[in-house]
């Protein structure tokens, strides 16, 4: 009888071993499919079942270890499929009176966006076997706004005119030191980035200054992303001042990257065709709802209607999020019901 128990007992033990190594393995698999199920929609030769969903807002802390909790915290509230890691470092205000003031603005080293990588490098340890880490980067258009600081800015196009060379090497030395930035990030666990273009801004640009002063060099900062990245996400931002139409995106066909967000809607009243946009851009889109839309004010059987149009109209390599960050006051359980409808949406809905 003692021999059966003692046999009884080391079946149960052996059987608690291998379910604890069947669970560890599946941890461990779960973890590589998150990153598995981004690449496999970069290939468009063959269709997803599964569509992979990410939104983003900004944390009322910016830096350090409560920033890192934060992203931590909505990353597993949401049950999203990659971490974007907010860009929260302001570049220091430079006195530009007149155009050729520009040339003051310097290029800033790795050591000034220490506290950043130090963020990512936080989240790339907790996460990195889990997901992608995907850092936002800023345009140097952005930057330059920054480097006037907040009382000068409205003063940003009659200074960018009347010097426009000037203007055109001091976005060469912000789009050099946000290639310091992703080259830090890389090395503290970056996988890629979330680049914010910023382009044809029709309230500061001519075409003629966007075209000779600033696309090389907002180009640049993508063209370093794809050089040293896994992964890479263009943002096309319309903050500000939306694109005409569908054709102004596609001047940033010729920009690297894997994935491409979009602008939903435009100023001549039409709306972006997301099939249409994807075979022009040759890459999956991510985005197909608007931030200030449904995802922020409707109910969460609203927001899933919403995905429903979205996805019965996109192509199958479809990453489902939203054309900019929601705000901050965007109820996170709202997100995670989205996130996980849209993640069996293509099994639940078969035809």
């Amino acid at each position: 009888m003692k021999q059966l128990v003692k046999s009884t007992l080391a079946v149960i033990a052996l059987a608690t071993i291998f379910s604890q190594a069947v669970l560890a393995q599946s941890v461990a698999t779960s973890k590589v499919n998150s990153r598995e199920r981004i690449l496999q929609v970069l290939d468009q030769s063959r269709p997803n079942d599964y569509v992979p969903a990410a939104f983003f807002l900004h944390f009322e802390n910016k830096l350090g270890r409560k920033a890192v909790e934060d992203h931590k915290a909505f990353y597993r509230a949401t049950n999203m499929d990659f971490v974007k890691v907010f860009y929260e470092i302001v570049v220091p205000t430079v006195d530009i009176q007149s155009g050729k003031d520009w040339a003051k603005v310097p290029v800033y080293g790795e050591d000034f966006f220490a506290p950043q990588v130090a963020v990512i490098a936080d989240l790339a340890r907790e996460f990195g076997d889990e997901a992608f880490i995907l850092p936002t980067v800023y345009s140097p258009l952005a930057l330059a706004g920054q480097t006037l600081g907040f009382g000068n800015r409205k003063n940003l196009k009659k200074l960018i005119e009347e010097d426009p060379k000037a203007f055109g090497q001091a976005i060469k030395n912000l789009s050099l030191s946000i290639e310091n930035y992703l080259r830090a990030a890389r090395k503290a666990g970056a996988d890629g980035f979330y680049v914010s273009s910023q382009g044809g801004d029709g309230k500061l640009l001519s075409k003629k200054i966007w075209q000779e002063q600033v696309r090389p060099w907002d180009k640049h900062v993508s063209e370093v992303a794809n050089e040293i990245g896994i992964i890479n996400i263009l943002h096309i931002c319309d903050y500000g001042t939306p694109y005409k139409n569908a054709e102004a995106l596609y001047e940033f066909a010729d920009y690297p990257a894997s994935i491409i967000n979009v602008p939903l809607k435009f100023a001549d009243g039409s709306t972006l065709n997301l099939k249409e946009a994807q075979k022009r851009f040759g890459r999956p889109i991510f985005g197909g709802l608007e931030r200030l839309g449904v995802i922020a004010k409707g109910s969460i059987e609203e927001a899933k209607a919403e995905v429903d149009k979205v996805l019965e109209n996109a192509s199958p390599n479809f990453i489902l999020g939203a054309d900019c960050t929601v705000p901050g006051d965007t109820d996170w359980e709202k997100l995670r019901a989205v996130i996980d409808y849209a993640h069996t949406w293509r099994q639940t809905h078969k035809k």
